[in-house]
């Protein structure tokens, strides 16, 4: 994989896990990704920007095991939210139409 790929889908990972958290504001939301993906809230926000010229190798594996745990804890939320919703508003066999 090319440099310049690696830096895109490093910027990507990061843009989207900020956009996640944009209801907190901007700032808040570099200050969350940075410390989720322990890195500088620079580099965040530079990521966002599309700034960055270079990604370390182990830097870019790292942001993406991480982001793969997140979305993979997100799943599960909700698998469990939607089992919920299903068996609340399951219909009880006697009141089908």
């Amino acid at each position: 994989m090319s440099g310049s790929t690696i830096t895109s889908q490093f910027q990507e990972m990061v843009r989207q896990e900020v956009g996640a958290r944009r209801a907190t504001g901007l700032k808040g939301a570099f200050r969350e990704v940075a410390r989720l993906y322990s890195l500088t809230e620079r580099r965040v926000r530079a990521a966002w920007h599309g700034e960055l010229r270079s990604v370390r190798a182990e830097e870019w594996e790292s942001v993406r095991v991480r982001r793969l745990e997140m979305l993979r804890v997100r799943q599960e939320q909700l698998r469990q939210e939607l089992a919920s919703l299903e068996e609340e508003f399951a219909t009880p066999k006697g009141d089908q139409a």
